[in-house]
This record gives C-alpha cells, structure tokens and sequence, in this order.
C-alpha cells in the first residue's frame, strides 16, 4: 500500500511539473492582456475588441497566454477591480498579482469614421516597454477585427499572416502596407548586413590569399619566324 501510494504521489508531482517544463523548453513567456480602455466606443464593444485580440496572440503560438476567466477569478480573489486600471502603474500591479512577466494595455478609439489601436508590451519586473504598435483604420467596421488580428502578431513581433494582409490591402492598402513592412524589415535589414560581413569578409580573404602575378613566359621562336 505504501509504495502504491509514493508511487501515486510521485505521478502528481510530475503532472504538475510538466506545464512549466514545457514553459522552459519553449522559451514562452507568460502574457497578460489588461482589458482595453474604450475611447469614442463603449466598455462593452472594448471588451469584445480586447477578447479577439486575446484569442489571436493565442493563435500566434508565441507566448503563454492568462484566459480572461483566470485573471478574473485571480482579481477577484486579490479584491482589485479591473475596470479603471488603465496607468502602467497599474498594469504592473495587475501583472505581478498573476505571476506574469509581460502585460499588455492599450486603447481602441473611433473619431469619426477613423478607428485607432493603441497596443503597448512592456516587462512586469522592470517596467520597460517590449514593443507597441499603434493603427489608424478607415473603413467598414467589419475589417476593423482583421486589423486587431494584425495587432496582435506584431505585438508579440512575428509577421501576420498572410491572409490576414490580404484582407487588409483590400480595405487600407497603405495599412498593409506598413504592418507587412515593420513585421518584416528586421529579418530583410540582419540579411543585409550579414551578406555584407559576409561579402566583405570573403573579398578581405581572397585579397590575402592572392600573391603577385607571375609573368607569362616570352612565346617560343618557330622555325623560320625570322625570315
């Protein structure tokens, strides 16, 4: 009975550490989306703007995402009220209640028939800004979920799909064009400058390597050449 029950007590154990085994392997970091403050639209169309970009940064595979009724219930245990939290300060607070290492808080806004996304990582621990995209949308309100989808890859800095751009050009093709350039210019700019390390450093070794020319020898006299 005792070794059924070490042994028992031993599968728990390793159950449970499987989860943040997996959290170490794949080098994710654990994120956690504060709900967006509504600018120009209601709490509620917010929070429905905020869930499709929670739901896409899981799609994207890049981080470990806390699941809105997670946070809530964490929340509700701390008795801390999300609703009004917009300062970073406060998002900090928020983020080291749930044991995360990155927050994200933000803004959707709509002036007129112009909508902006207003998106900002930044580190729990020191409180320095990751990465913040920004978009200003002009079009059929429908399309404006595609721009939050792109959001939420260049959040956590990978290029959006591309599908996804190709919805967007159809509706704003400067916008597309701007996501596609700023997912997509740090890969394009490393290439570059290797192929120049690289270029210069094959030229530097081939000019090393090559002595001086030797010169040809004088072409032999043929018989009667002189006449």
């Amino acid at each position: 009975m005792k070794i059924f029950y070490r042994l028992f007590c031993s599968l728990i154990v390793f159950a449970a550490l499987i989860p943040l085994n997996a959290q170490v392997i794949e080098g994710k970091q654990t994120v956690a989306v504060l709900e967006f403050e509504g600018r120009g639209i209601s709490q509620l169309e917010s929070k429905t703007l905020t869930d499709r970009l929670m739901s896409e940064m899981v799609n994207t595979d890049a981080v470990i995402m806390v699941e809105r009724n997670q946070m809530d219930e964490i929340l509700n245990e701390q008795g801390f009220q999300q609703s009004g939290c917009t300062s970073s300060e406060c998002a900090a607070e928020v983020g080291a209640l749930l044991g995360v290492q990155n927050m994200v808080s933000g803004s959707f806004g709509k002036l007129g028939n112009s909508y902006t996304i207003d998106a900002k990582m930044f580190s729990v621990e020191t409180g320095a800004t990751i990465r913040t995209v920004s978009k200003t949308y002009k079009g059929a309100v429908d399309n404006l979920l595609t721009v939050i989808e792109v959001v939420a890859w260049e959040i956590v800095g990978l290029q959006p799909p591309q599908d996804k751009l190709d919805i967007l050009a159809a509706a704003d093709p400067a916008l597309a064009a701007s996501a596609q350039k700023s997912g997509g210019g740090k890969t394009l700019r490393r290439l570059m400058w290797t192929t120049l390390l690289i270029g210069g450093g094959a030229a530097a070794y081939l000019a090393s390597t090559v002595e001086d020319p030797v010169p040809l020898p004088e072409p032999p006299t043929l018989p009667g050449g002189s006449n």
